[in-house]
């Protein structure tokens, strides 16, 4: 049971077992206050904290009538501090006649600020690549989906940033959400190094948006993986959004670009983003709970209004995209789609490309990453090709017989 105790520095709570003796009692308070048992006397009179009426008090010579919630009184014969029961705010924190001048309290509000430009000054998207993700999308699942790419390429100081290959990691696509199993796979790891050897880096998201009516650009949800991503991955990085829009002349297939500005990513990393799933995942308006103050029903300010809620516009900054060809094509079947990726398509790609420079039929990610997984092909191996297509140079006359052989060729 928990037993209250007062006493003229505050309260405090301490926990003994049901039916505890005396001295059961006063060792508890002794570990809890560190007054020691010799010098502690205990009442249920409030009397005895007062000095004029304290030796007439009755102490306590047992237990007995003590239940859970009740009330004992302590006298000791020096000062303690003891915490207070409950958290100060800021305001009861100052020091007594602390004045604030009105531009210190504008400086310590938190105000929801549209950022006028995207750290990243553009993306291009390699037109294969950005193709054969937006073909699979549109006719292979019809937008039924979410579906997501991890863009691999480089960017400059400028903030521009070129896109060479998509990888699609493992994932389970709903009409609403995409659940990623790729971080930490030994599958992830091959296409970090593939990516390594050619000079390119994880430069950008992509995700497509399922054909469901909706009446935002970006669910909380989104805004949230962006804001994570950016911390994670650097102020260059992108998201790329492609989405299905009906016009009376039929349907088009959009590619945009967004970045969540600096405030999102910063207040995303301070917890301010505490949603339930239903919210993150249907909502185009975020509710921003302060961690340092929880119970704060509005905390920021939104064109000049106190509000809770921000619509997730505030936090986006279009980025400019673009597209060009690359050195890497896409004509090799993608991974982890509902369509088949193996000798078969191996064999096809090669008939297909048999009139080109071996190099060129090699110069594929999703062609590099289906060798990188096949035993037959160990990391040398694959080291060698990959840097061979980076140089674009033959990889060597055993290497396509090696390769031509896995395909039954």
């Amino acid at each position: 049971m928990i037993v209250r105790l007062r006493s003229r520095d505050g309260l405090e709570r301490v926990k003994v077992r049901d039916g505890a003796t005396l001295g059961e009692l006063q060792s508890a308070i002794e570990d809890v206050t560190g007054v020691q048992a010799s010098e502690q006397r205990l009442s249920e009179d409030q009397n005895l904290l007062k000095p004029n009426e304290a030796a007439k008090v009755r102490l306590l010579q047992s237990t007995e009538g003590l239940k859970h919630g009740s009330m004992v009184y302590l006298s000791y014969g020096f000062e303690r501090d003891v915490p207070a029961a409950t958290r100060k705010s800021c305001f009861e924190e100052r020091a007594f006649g602390t004045s604030m001048t009105v531009a210190e309290m504008i400086a310590k509000q938190t105000r929801i600020e549209r950022q006028e430009h995207a750290d990243c000054a553009s993306v291009s998207i390699e037109r294969h690549a950005a193709n054969a993700f937006q073909l699979y999308v549109n006719q292979g699942i019809a937008f039924s989906i979410k579906r997501c790419g991890f863009m691999y390429g480089t960017s400059d100081d400028e903030g521009n940033v070129r896109v060479e290959f998509i990888y699609e990691p493992p994932q389970d696509g709903s009409k609403d959400d995409v659940l990623v199993h790729a971080e930490g796979t030994e599958e992830l790891g091959k296409v970090e190094i593939i990516a390594e050897l050619l000079g390119l880096k994880r430069v950008g998201h992509i995700f497509s948006q399922s054909s469901e009516d909706r009446d935002y650009l970006i669910s909380t949800k989104e805004l949230c993986d962006m804001a994570a991503m950016q911390a994670e991955h650097g102020d260059h990085f992108v998201t790329a959004v492609v989405s299905l829009f009906h016009t009376d002349e039929g349907t088009d297939v959009h590619f945009e670009a967004y970045q969540c500005t600096r405030q999102c990513a910063k207040l995303h990393g301070e917890g301010w983003f505490q949603l339930d799933e239903d919210e993150r995942r249907f909502c185009g308006a975020a509710t921003l709970r302060d961690p340092r103050e929880p119970e704060k029903k509005k905390p920021v300010i939104v064109a000049g209004k106190d509000t809770d809620r921000v619509d997730n516009e505030w936090f986006l900054c279009p980025v400019k995209i673009l597209d060009h060809e690359g050195l890497m094509t896409s004509d090799f079947a993608v991974e982890n789609r509902l369509t088949a990726w193996g000798t078969g398509e191996l064999k096809a790609h090669l008939t297909k490309n048999k009139s080109m420079p071996f190099v060129r039929t090699l110069s594929d990610f999703h062609l590099l990453l289906f060798l990188s997984k096949n035993l037959n092909m160990d990391a040398n191996d694959i080291a060698c090709i990959v840097q061979a297509v980076a140089s674009q140079q033959d990889p060597g006359e055993g290497y396509k017989i090696i390769i031509e052989s896995l395909a039954g060729m």
